[in-house]
């Protein structure tokens, strides 16, 4: 298995990403087969590498060592999202040596480029020569000399040193500040001794100058924040190919390994480290994405450094970006190599199995780059001082013509209330564009985006139509031809409330142990039963019901979808469930023998099951442009600048989270525009996002201290409220629990249990 082969995406979603993941997994393969990294990994010492890997000829033939170069230089005039979907894909294939190490000097050299460095350019993108670089000077120090600077002391731990023809090393000046220099690994003064590394397929090497000199054109005009952001962005990208292996043979070895009589995989506790592996790993994916796009944006508008406007194409932005997937990427890394090496159990412990080093590859990474914890107090100083990142959908040509179609129609809501709005346009198909003429108007992902786009932009909005969302599909789908006409049209305009009549005391999730009883007389059908958790119940005028229609029928088979007349069918009650918060939101709902005619039944009898998943499974093609941090986060951020470091820390865990969701829902709309399926973005959304808001409201209540404890409105009432009414969040629609296992079998494949 490897990666876009059915766990997730990869780090490209578009189809030229698509194809470049493709084309260089099969030519890693071949070139850099299993047993070169297993010959490093026994030699466990020093690899002999040397200045040219046994693959570097090929790999440079590929045009890899240029991709991200321009084409006046020999590259290929990509981008580093090119670049971040080659090493994602070298990572996952444990591909030994200094490709990323030169990857990462030769987009550096790209954005300072000098009258010294275009030859240096050239033979970066032509495999010519190879490269290592430090983060920071350690002991490096910058002296002026005739001609340029001398260098003195030992550099950090490089990156492939000794494989390596060009460092690039940071030095203290005399001022304090840091200068950058590209200097020969063979020139005089310059000592290079191979560690015994972590990662022996990537080790490090100490470098020393003694009074080396080092001529004014190899001094780089760099920022070191540009240097920093570009480091995290490219190991991001190489954590996500190491993430995405350990998840891979996590999973292979659980659907396989047997204890107890069964699979591993069929044991929750398994399929939930499993699933845990995923939602992180599609985190690191979305970030690392977007942290490679703000930085080919802000290239494009010029580097500087973070003091600049933090606007959306600036450094801050980059380096916002930057420091969210640099605060997630290595760490999806190293966590689920953890976890993989736990799946596998003794196994995973020994020497002969190739797990461990993925550990050891994120161990290099998080150790070169800094743990999370340093790059989340990065991000929540960026976002205190202003640095947003606006994620805004563009759409193809094709979406102009849909926009100027769709204008004149949509001219008949413009000032209106939501609900006037929605009466207004439901009999144009354009209040649920996404639903089947007459309806809707068949709209495809791109119609639905440019109709949303344009509606905005003309300051029209529709009432909310809660649960009825999920009810029209399945009327259409599943409904008579008198049940749509009787209910579809009114519910567009909003004249029919909903609720849903699903969950049951002694069911929750489980909605296959039903036991509310639906029984077929003369008149129709004789409902008995208890339902719970129902929102609306007390407002609604219709329900969807599902009842067990065949007690002998297995499971789900015997299960029948009915519609309910709130307002007039006999010998309902309703009885309101006053919540932890104090409030009575939801709702009991008791059937004692409720009839209902013979036609509230949708779809066939015994047939309930499909018409239900129709309904919880439907979801229309929704982005909105947005900044990716909630009212929450903001108010967190607004306050931070004042807080101690690690409370600072804790509010960039939570940026980092919110940015991710934002991403993870842009990537999941733009692959339904170009035709594909969503992927696995839905259920990490759900995952991720309710947790996410239980931890804002927390840490909101906490740092009201004393207050927090007091109900009152002139205290902490509000987040008090906030925090208790989170708790329901990781409950409804399926506890956090449930929809891991679910994530777990039907994305990852588990056995079921």
């Amino acid at each position: 298995m490897g990666i876009g082969t059915g766990i997730g995406t990869g780090i490209g979603i578009i189809e030229e990403h698509r194809a470049l993941a493709h084309s260089v997994r099969g030519w890693l393969a071949r070139a850099a087969p299993p047993g070169e990294v297993r010959e490093l990994l026994d030699a466990h010492g020093p690899a002999a590498l040397g200045a040219r890997p046994a693959h570097w000829e090929a790999l440079a033939a590929q045009g890899l060592t240029g991709i991200h170069l321009p084409e006046e230089y020999g590259g290929g005039g990509g981008d580093l999202l090119d670049l971040a979907v080659v090493l994602e894909e070298t990572a996952y294939a444990s591909l030994p040596g200094p490709y990323l190490a030169t990857a990462l000097v030769g987009a550096v050299l790209r954005r300072a480029v000098s009258p010294g460095t275009g030859d240096l350019l050239r033979a970066l993108a032509a495999g010519d020569r190879t490269a290592a670089f430090a983060l920071t000077p350690g002991t490096l120090t910058a002296t002026p000399a005739p001609g340029g600077h001398r260098l003195d002391g030992t550099a950090p731990p490089v990156l492939t040193g000794e494989a390596a023809d060009l460092l690039l090393l940071p030095a203290a000046d005399a001022s304090g500040g840091v200068l950058w220099f590209l200097v020969d690994a063979g020139a005089e003064g310059i000592a290079v001794r191979p560690h015994r590394s972590v990662d022996p397929t990537r080790p490090t090497a100490e470098v020393r100058a003694d009074a080396v000199p080092v001529p004014a054109h190899r001094v780089l005009p760099l920022d070191s924040a540009l240097v920093a952001d570009l480091a995290a962005v490219l190991l991001a990208a190489d954590a996500c190919g190491s993430a995405a292996r350990s998840l891979d043979t996590a999973v292979e070895h659980a659907t396989v390994r047997e204890q107890f009589g069964r699979p591993i995989g069929a044991f929750q506790a398994v399929k939930h480290l499993c699933a845990d592996m995923l939602v992180r790993l599609e985190q690191a994916r979305a970030l690392t994405w977007d942290a490679a796009r703000a930085a080919d944006e802000a290239g494009a508008a010029g580097s500087g450094g973070e003091s600049a406007r933090p606007d959306v194409a600036g450094p801050g932005v980059r380096g916002l970006a930057a420091a969210l997937a640099a605060a997630t990427a290595p760490e999806a890394a190293y966590t689920c190599a953890k976890d993989a090496i736990q799946i596998l159990g003794g196994i995973g412990f020994t020497w002969e199995h190739d797990a461990h080093l993925q550990l050891r590859r994120a161990v290099l990474a998080r150790q070169l780059l800094g743990t999370a914890d340093t790059h989340r107090l990065r991000a929540a100083r960026l976002a205190e001082a202003g640095a947003r990142r606006e994620l805004a959908l563009e759409l193809p040509a094709e979406a102009a013509g849909h926009r100027a179609e769709a204008r004149p129609h949509l001219a008949a809501a413009r000032g209106l209330t939501p609900a006037g709005a929605r009466r207004a346009l439901a009999g144009t198909g354009y209040a649920a564009p996404h639903l089947p003429a007459p309806y809707g108007l068949d709209a495809g992902p791109v119609r639905q985006l440019a109709i949303q786009q344009e509606s905005r932009e003309q300051g029209i909005r529709l009432s909310d139509l809660s649960i009825a969302t999920w009810v029209l599909p399945s009327l259409i789908a599943y409904g008579t031809e008198e049940q749509r006409e009787r209910y579809l049209p009114a519910t567009l305009r909003g004249d029919l409330q909903w609720c849903q009549l699903f969950s049951e005391p002694d069911a929750g999730s489980d909605l296959a142990a039903l036991r509310t009883r639906a029984v077929r007389t003369d008149e129709g059908w004789r409902i008995t039963g208890q339902k719970v958790w129902t929102s609306a119940a007390r407002t609604a005028d219709h329900g969807i019901l599902l009842a067990r229609t065949d007690p002998d029928a297995p499971k789900h088979r015997g299960l029948t979808y009915f519609l309910v007349d709130m307002k007039n069918a006999e010998g309902i009650g309703i009885r309101p469930l006053k919540e932890i918060t104090g409030e009575a939101l939801f709702n009991e709902v008791h059937f004692d023998d409720v009839l209902l005619p013979a036609d509230a039944v949708v779809g066939e009898v015994g047939g309930g099951w499909r018409v239900a998943r129709d309904t919880l499974g439907n979801e229309r093609v929704h982005m909105a442009d947005q900044m990716t941090f909630d009212s929450g986060l903001e108010a967190l951020i607004a306050r931070s600048a004042g807080l101690d470091e690690a409370t600072r820390t804790r509010i960039g865990a939570l940026a980092a989270e919110a940015h991710a969701l934002a991403c993870v829902r842009l990537r999941t709309t733009l692959q339904q525009v170009s035709g594909r399926e969503p992927g696995a973005g839905a259920s990490v959304r759900k995952l991720v996002q309710t947790l996410h808001q239980q931890k804002v409201a927390e840490l909101t209540l906490e740092l009201l201290g004393p207050d927090g404890a007091v109900d009152e409105p002139a205290a902490g009432q509000r987040a008090l409220h906030g925090f208790l009414m989170s708790r329901c969040l990781t409950i409804a629609g399926g506890t956090t629990q449930i929809q891991l296992n679910v994530v777990a079998e039907r994305i990852l494949g588990l056995p079921r249990d």
